[in-house]
């Protein structure tokens, strides 16, 4: 009966949500526009501002891709929960982004950004299954919608986009012919946001209703992964064989190698599960599937480089956010090499009736895994600048890192309060056998005014006796040489002099993050 269920469903998949999408799109346009209009520029807390805009739009997109014309409460009520549970994160980060004067660096809220919508997703997809089929939903659904979802979004952009070209189109015509009202009128907020959030809306729901053009994309889609998927096994032979007569410093004398690594998984993770598909089908051709089964075995090796090579860095560099992410995005794709290999281990039983019948429930666990992860990052448990803090004072504390070769002024001017918590424990390590120099690298990034002073000390601005008279002198305004370079003690010319090497272009946390 729910199978029975399910195919009707899809077979009404978008229809009749037309005018819901119209509406539902215009008031979050209209929206839009009174936050950003009267609530952001005058807020004092714009944080607040911030999160509720990111709310509403979270809220109407989650909705208008789930909602179905038999459940048009139950969506919403659905859509409103996975917008409030992303909110917790958004305020967390968003505050402290918009506070500059914290000393904190952005990249954690950069990092949620780029990440939010992968995670929006993935829950939307996980609940729209199970809004289908009931907990927990089978795999078939989630690759179905996995799949479906992205496409209708890609879609929407496209009418949207056309829309607003012959919008502006048909505006500049009549401007040709003497008339200004529309070109004006379509340039003012309060028209366009609503506007263009009604289109939007609309967008999704006749995207939605075009069943016969999204069954085309998918079979592209699959189609396409089938196709490349001997390539893909081809390169991997390739670069095993490399790595064998070659050595692993092919890869780690390269900048970024763990970056490199975690693309060819993740790639070789998409095409796989496009020749995997729902995981209900036959085994494929023997020649994919020998394909299929290279391609796996090299998912370990390419998840194993990265992770290595992410932990030489923090080893020599300690943890910064950047890491920290990097890290969760490696270990993520390392857990994925577990499905790869319960993968391989049904291929023992080569005349199966089904293909790699564990992989299915696996990859709906590493859907939740990847939602999980994601979203702890961006919040307090997981709180990047407070590791990192710690993860820098460890690597002082224990001597690996030479105190003139450490970076004092990244957690003074990128972690914020608790760099500054970890500078003053570091005054305590009187024992230490480089304690005045730690104390010299602590005050000096105390002293500076920010974080470009700090790493030119030599370029500061210098202290100017405000009693002493200033007159005019030949050599330039103010009394000041046109020169000063050439006053300097040992050197001869500009050309000639030889640049020092600070502690930020030694050891930055951050240089070559993977």
């Amino acid at each position: 009966m729910a199978q029975a269920n399910t195919e009707e469903d899809r077979k009404n998949f978008g229809k009749g949500l037309a005018l819901p999408g119209l509406i539902v799109g215009l008031l979050t346009g209209a929206a839009m526009y009174a936050i950003v209009e009267f609530w952001i520029d005058d807020a004092d807390d714009k944080s607040l501002a911030s999160v509720v805009l990111l709310f509403i739009v979270t809220a109407a997109a989650a909705y208008l891709l789930l909602a179905e014309t038999n459940r048009l409460i139950k969506a919403a009520g659905v859509a409103l929960l996975i917008a409030a549970i992303f909110a917790l994160p958004d305020f967390y980060l968003v505050n402290i982004a918009i506070d500059e004067t914290k000393n904190m660096t952005n990249f954690p809220m950069l990092f949620w950004l780029l990440s939010r919508g992968l995670v929006v997703y993935l829950t939307v997809t996980l609940a729209k299954s199970v809004l289908e089929t009931g907990a927990p939903p089978p795999y078939r659904e989630v690759f179905f919608h996995g799949l479906t979802i992205p496409l209708i979004a890609g879609g929407a952009k496209v009418f949207a986009g056309l829309a607003l070209v012959l919008l502006f189109a048909w505006a500049r015509l009549l401007k040709e012919m003497d008339v200004d009202f529309f070109i004006e009128l379509f340039k003012k907020p309060w028209f366009i946001l609503p506007f263009l959030g009604a289109i939007g809306g609309l967008s999704i729901a006749m995207m939605r209703g075009q069943q016969a053009v999204l069954g085309a994309l998918r079979f592209i889609l699959l189609l396409f992964s089938r196709i490349v998927m001997p390539i893909t096994a081809l390169f991997t032979i390739t670069l095993l064989i490399i790595l064998i007569s070659k050595g692993t410093g092919v890869i780690f004398d390269r900048p970024y190698p763990s970056v490199w690594m975690i693309v060819l998984a993740l790639a070789g993770m998409l095409i796989f599960n496009g020749v995997y598909q729902n995981g209900e089908g036959d085994p494929p051709p023997a020649w994919l599937r020998l394909s299929t089964l290279v391609t796996l075995v090299g998912f370990p090796i390419y998840s194993g480089l990265a992770f290595y090579a992410i932990m030489l860095r923090i080893g020599d560099y300690g943890l910064t956010p950047p890491r920290i992410a990097g890290v969760a995005i490696t270990g993520l794709v390392a857990a994925y090499s577990l499905v790869c290999l319960a993968g391989l281990l049904t291929e023992l039983n080569w005349r199966a009736k089904r293909w790699m019948p564990l992989v299915a429930p696996l990859n709906t666990a590493m859907a939740v895994l990847w939602v999980v992860v994601l979203t702890v990052l961006a919040t307090p448990l997981a709180n990047p600048w407070a590791i990192s803090a710690h993860s820098q004072y460890r690597l002082i504390a224990s001597a690996r890192v030479a105190a003139e070769d450490f970076d004092f002024g990244y957690l003074h001017f990128e972690l914020g309060r608790y760099g500054d918590a970890a500078l003053e424990k570091m005054l305590g390590l009187t024992d230490h056998p480089e304690a005045a120099a730690i104390r010299a690298g602590v005050e000096r990034a105390r002293a500076a005014n920010n974080r470009w002073e700090y790493e030119r000390p030599d370029l500061a601005p210098l202290a100017v006796d405000k009693d002493s008279p200033v007159t005019a002198d030949p050599n330039g305004p103010m009394g000041l040489e046109l020169n000063p370079q050439d006053a300097r003690p040992g050197t001869d010319d500009l050309d000639t002099a030889q640049p020092e090497t600070t502690e930020s272009e030694t050891t930055d946390p951050d240089a070559g993050s993977q």
